[in-house]
């Protein structure tokens, strides 16, 4: 469960502004009150959040892999220990 919530969890940002954009594209302009700009600033928010959880998801996977090659190596450095 923690492995998911790592790997999904900094998607979440983009997924609520997301549901923003369509609230404020297609809800709010059958209300009547919305200003000009607001559209148009809901729908670049998602944008940024997916720059960045695209960089997290790398530096994630980066961790992920140097995690791994440092046990590899501590494993080996035991080992060797062991035959000497």
């Amino acid at each position: 469960m923690k492995q998911t919530l790592q790997k999904f969890g900094h998607w979440t940002p983009a997924a609520f502004c997301a549901f923003i954009c369509l609230n404020a594209l297609f809800i709010a302009p059958s209300s009547g009150n919305v200003e000009w700009w607001k559209p148009v600033f809901f729908s670049f928010l998602p944008m940024c959040f997916f720059f960045v959880g695209s960089a997290t998801s790398q530096m994630q996977k980066e961790i992920q892999e140097l995690r791994k090659q440092v046990a590899d190596l501590q494993s080996k450095h035991v080992s060797s220990h062991d035959a000497a």
